[in-house]
């Protein structure tokens, strides 16, 4: 239902030119009066300047700390306005100025408490700023993100950051398309093949350390499971894995390659995949914090021993790591720092459009050594062949 409300200007007076059009909803004509008179004592910078014999300008700097006004009248200025209890009314501001002073945020999973800390991290940093953040969860649900970034660049915001959830690679790749001239930053994820501003970890040198760590325990033999490989941070984390073999002298087998879609289940499925071999890994490195945990109730459910038989590093350290058992061993991501740096990349093309390069910024990690990993246990090795060659043996016979 669609009501029409005289606006302050001709309240409840016969024959208005302006009107305030209301979408849903009851409206009396108690409630519209109510309304009406509202307005009217809602002081306006005009009102002011009026009873201060000053511009509307003057009033008008003083509100916005631009431009000079002497200390005497700023300080009658400021004194009416507190009297006043004027406050900026930011639709007509940004109708005027065709700006809204808000960014928006879209995280695939603000259960993922790394999401949650990164959210905070740009709201601490635009807090210091004259722009608010506007927060969505996508849910790793490509509809529910292209109604927001839709929505975002509508006039909504001046600008996005967006953590993109999983798709297809036409999906990630008509992202731009979508916001149009909405200035937009990549945060945690991007596109492989991205002409967008972006702000990562170093994901090939963090995966490296990991990776590393494992090969100086010992280990030969070290599974991985990635996330999707069409977005960035995941093909960069298996390219460190490989390089880090590589360069002792390790072969990578394809087969302990694993990809998961970062959710626990995947990382429980991927997990009995890599444990269920006939040869498996000493070693898995598990490139997400919720696909971790997946991997760790694989292991219980076969009875394997972290770090006895197998040893396990995640990606994503998270609040309780130290409180599993074992305790994780955990590639620490900076998720503060990273929406903080977000937050300012979107600031600095909101208020530089006309920038031609494209900006990456790059944020160190930091491997957190706990109790998950530890030199392979050869001798559990060798009870594993000899059970799985005693298992096989019958079959060999019956055949």
């Amino acid at each position: 239902m669609t009501v029409v409300i005289p606006t302050a200007t001709h309240a409840m007076v016969g024959g208005p030119k302006k009107q305030l059009t209301v979408l849903g909803g009851m409206y009396t004509r108690e409630m519209a009066n109510r309304f009406a008179n509202l307005q009217l004592l809602m002081p306006t910078i005009r009102q002011i300047a009026h009873d201060l014999n000053v511009s509307v300008s003057t009033v008008s700097a003083v509100i916005n700390n631009s431009g000079y006004v002497s200390a005497q009248l700023r300080a009658r200025i400021q004194k009416a306005l507190r009297e006043t209890n004027y406050r900026p009314n930011p639709i007509a501001r940004s109708l005027r100025l065709r700006e809204t002073r808000t960014i928006g945020l879209i995280v695939p999973d603000l259960a993922n408490s790394f999401y949650s800390r990164l959210m905070r991290g740009a709201e601490d940093y635009l807090q210091g700023t004259a722009y608010r953040l506007l927060g969505a969860d996508s849910r790793e649900d490509w509809k529910r993100q292209y109604d927001y970034l839709a929505s975002f660049s509508g006039r909504a915001t001046d600008g996005i950051i967006l953590v993109p959830c999983m798709a297809t690679s036409d999906q990630i790749a008509s992202i731009p398309s979508i916001v149009r001239e909405t200035p937009l930053v990549y945060v945690d994820r991007s596109p492989v093949e991205c002409a967008v501003d972006s702000v990562l970890v170093d994901n090939a040198r963090a995966s490296q350390e990991a990776t590393r760590h494992l090969l100086e325990l010992g280990h030969q033999r070290i599974g991985i499971i990635t996330e999707p490989l069409n977005l960035l941070n995941a093909a960069e984390r298996l390219t460190g894995y490989k390089q880090a073999l590589e360069s002792s002298h390790v072969p990578v087998d394809r087969e302990l390659i694993c990809t998961g879609d970062n959710t626990e289940d995947s990382g429980y499925w991927r997990g009995l995949d890599l444990l269920q071999m006939a040869d498996p890994p000493t070693a898995v490195f598990v490139c997400n914090n919720l696909m971790t945990l997946g991997v760790l109730t694989a292991l219980r459910e076969l009875k394997v021993a972290c770090p006895r038989d197998i040893s396990l590093v995640g990606f994503d350290d998270f609040e309780w790591c130290p409180y599993l058992e074992p305790p994780l061993t955990m590639v620490r991501q900076p998720a503060s720092e990273l929406g903080a740096a977000a937050a300012k990349a979107i600031l600095k093309r909101v208020r530089h459009p006309d920038q031609n390069h494209t900006d990456r910024v790059l944020l160190p990690t930091q491997l957190i050594v706990r109790k998950s990993t530890a030199a392979p246990n050869h001798a559990a090795r060798m009870q594993h062949d000899v059970t799985r060659q005693a298992n096989e043996e019958p079959k060999a016979l019956s055949s």
